[in-house]
């Protein structure tokens, strides 16, 4: 099964000024196209005190379209405006590369998505869960 969670807070620039988000609007747009674009992925981009973010969930047996959109929106993000940033927490309890009790974070920061250790919710057994016990 796929647990993601995560967010974004959309920036135009990492420079701090008073008048950095000059081209904020057009990006926002540019992003809400790319959201229309989509096939699967539909997060809701929200406004509050004057900054934009999605926030976003997904639930799935697998990796999946859904999933790919997920990061291909997220990277996307970064591109157009590299002052964003965020991250991703990724559950997948059916990794094959050996991530199947922990969680993947993946942060976006200056235009780059990296993967993060995970020293919070991981390893999922014992962290958060307990070992099945066969009988």
């Amino acid at each position: 099964m796929i647990e993601l969670h995560g967010w974004v807070t959309v920036r135009e620039t990492y420079k701090a000024a008073m008048d950095e988000e000059e081209q904020i609007d057009l990006i926002v747009q540019k992003i809400q196209d790319i959201i229309e674009s989509l096939h699967w992925f539909k997060p809701t981009i929200k406004a509050m005190n004057g900054e934009y973010f999605l926030e976003f969930t997904l639930y799935s047996n697998r990796k999946d379209s859904r999933s790919r959109e997920v990061f291909e929106l997220y990277s996307r993000i970064g591109e157009l405006a590299p002052g964003s940033y965020g991250l991703i927490y990724l559950y997948d309890d059916e990794d094959v590369e050996g991530r199947e009790n922990r969680f993947q974070v993946f942060s976006l920061a200056r235009g780059i998505v990296e993967e993060r250790e995970d020293t919070f919710l991981s390893p999922v057994i014992p962290m958060i869960e307990d070992r099945d016990e066969i009988r």
